[in-house]
């Protein structure tokens, strides 16, 4: 079966960090990554870029917008398309990742999900 993780961060808590400090922290994940890879059997991954738009229907009308929400500085960091038996081996797998692994993830607001695909097809 597959399953979706979605990996997020708070981008107002990342650029409170120098650069320095976030090489360090970045640094730090790839113990926990490579466990992650090794375990885990991934289809597909994706870091999405800061670099956005978005649109809304409002009032019956649609509104873009450039950039991320400025009334919520999560965004998402990663997208992994990985395989596993069931949703419960699935969160087991993904708890491997990073974002639950180094003590770092809390202060940056670090957080994921999983959700099972439920009908995987090719697009026509």
């Amino acid at each position: 079966m597959y399953f979706l993780f979605i990996g997020y961060y708070d981008a107002e808590k990342m650029d409170q960090s120098s650069q320095e400090e976030l090489d360090t922290v970045m640094e730090r994940c790839n113990r926990p990554l490579e466990q992650f890879f090794k375990l885990t059997r991934v289809v597909q991954e994706w870091h999405p870029g800061a670099d956005m738009k978005r649109a809304s229907l409002s009032g019956g009308q649609i509104e873009r917008q450039d950039g991320p929400d400025r009334h919520n500085s999560e965004q998402i960091g990663s997208l992994i398309i990985f395989e596993a038996d069931d949703l419960e081996q699935a969160v087991e797998l993904a708890l491997l990742h990073p974002t639950t692994q180094i003590a770092e993830a809390e202060q940056y607001g670090w957080r994921m999900e999983v959700r099972p695909l439920l009908d995987v097809t090719p697009a026509s």
